[in-house]
């Protein structure tokens, strides 16, 4: 078959269309919260296109769009945020789905990391910016969440368990894993949850979520460094529990 000029230029164009559609690998959160939003809510503030999504821990995430690279995302934060949502992030969407839970390898630095899907209801697990104990919008609508359970059961207790990655001191990974514990218990002191019915654990950089280097074989086991992996080690978990005998 003989194809023209015109004819070729089409063909590239629709190829190009068709690798920037597969290549959406970011999206902007508008927002999180415990509690469903009419339309209304985002009309109101001048945002007219976006999706929603429900998650297993209850809570409603609001997105706009999906875009080939950061650069267009971030623009539309910024235009986001010029709307009165103040907190409006880019999203990588490979991220996002590893921290939804779904069943699917993600490649970082050669090693895949597979994370299991969250059936259990009754955990929840909060991350953290490298270094800091800070509780950001994210982690505020899911500890809501949990507050509101636990304002309609009396009875649950909830176990905070606070970690770190692997990179600095030990000891001072024990302290920040204690800090992040505590902001979260904090949060929810201040949300109205009696401080008697949490109980806080800290283990620094121990037991990863995911590794946060290669093993190389050496009794340090300590290879090349993996630093995509260590945000998902940044974290606190929070497991709901009834007392023994309830």
């Amino acid at each position: 078959m003989i194809m023209g000029k015109s004819g070729f230029v089409f063909l590239m164009n629709l190829l190009f269309a068709v690798t920037v559609s597969r290549a959406q690998h970011f999206s902007v959160q508008i927002a999180a919260y415990s509690e469903q939003q009419p339309p209304a809510f985002f009309e109101e503030r001048g945002v007219t296109s976006y999706s929603e999504r429900r998650d297993i821990s209850g809570i409603y995430w609001y997105s706009a769009g999906e875009y080939a690279t950061r650069e267009e995302a971030e623009a539309v934060q910024q235009e986001v945020k010029s709307k009165g949502f103040a907190y409006a992030s880019v999203i990588d969407l490979d991220e996002q789905r590893l921290l939804s839970g779904i069943d699917c390898p993600v490649i970082r630095d050669g090693v895949v990391f597979i994370q299991a899907p969250l059936t259990d209801t009754s955990k929840h697990v909060i991350y953290f910016d490298f270094g800091s104990s800070g509780i950001t919008a994210s982690s505020r609508a899911v500890l809501d969440a949990i507050c509101q359970k636990m304002k309609d059961n009396k009875q649950l207790v909830l176990r905070i368990a606070g970690y770190t990655d692997g990179v600095g001191d030990g000891k001072a990974n024990l302290e920040l894993s204690a800090s992040r514990s505590r902001e979260a218990r904090n949060y929810l002191i201040y949300k109205g949850i009696r401080a008697d019915r949490m109980f806080m654990e800290v283990f620094g950089e121990a037991d990863p979520a995911a590794p946060n280097a290669e093993d190389d074989g050496s009794d340090l086991g300590k290879g090349r460094d993996l630093p995509g992996n260590r945000k998902w080690n940044r974290r606190v978990t929070l497991q709901l529990e009834l007392p023994a005998g309830k």
